[in-house]
């Protein structure tokens, strides 16, 4: 009966009683206190169902966007806007929300020419569960960054930095 119960409301309410969420990687920048975190829900099935983007700064939340994989693989997904500028797109390449594949991150290195650069990354499944990897094959759990600075000023993001902590 209790199982029932929760079946009734999950179908009445949209909600995803098999679903997990999974932490892919902690984004942050060496120009300020922001964190993002990019996390991933899959369905019972397994596969990418939703893409949450969760950002902080001082331990406040500023902001909780939540996208769908079919939201990232027909548009990107905007992660990062500063000042009416899109600073960091999401967009999947080759990409199936059952074996994943291609995520370029397409940034703003120089807002004063609008110049922009791409780092690819990978999201694949190992052993059933999505990870994130460089394009060499590395595993990553965290990105950082990199602001690229002219006359002191922060004109964009100069690099990204790739780990595994």
């Amino acid at each position: 009966m209790k199982f029932l119960l929760i079946g009734i409301i999950s179908v009445t309410f949209g909600w995803n009683v098999f679903a997990a969420e999974t932490k892919i990687c902690l984004i942050t920048t060496d120009v300020g206190p922001e964190q993002t975190q990019l996390l991933i829900e899959t369905d019972s099935k397994g596969d990418l169902d939703t893409i949450r983007i969760y950002e902080t700064e001082d331990n406040k939340v500023t902001s909780d966007e939540f996208y769908t994989a079919e939201q990232a693989i027909a548009d990107g997904i905007v992660a990062s806007e500063r000042d009416g500028r899109q600073v960091v797109i999401l967009r999947a390449q080759n990409f199936t929300a059952s074996s994943g594949g291609t995520i370029a991150l397409d940034y703003l290195y120089n807002a004063i020419k609008g110049s922009r650069k791409v780092f690819n990354l990978k999201l694949v499944k190992v052993a059933g569960k999505f990870v994130l990897l460089t394009k060499e094959g590395a595993r990553v759990n965290q990105l950082v960054f990199v602001g690229n600075r002219f006359v002191g000023q922060v004109i964009g993001i100069k690099e990204v930095l790739a780990s595994f902590k």
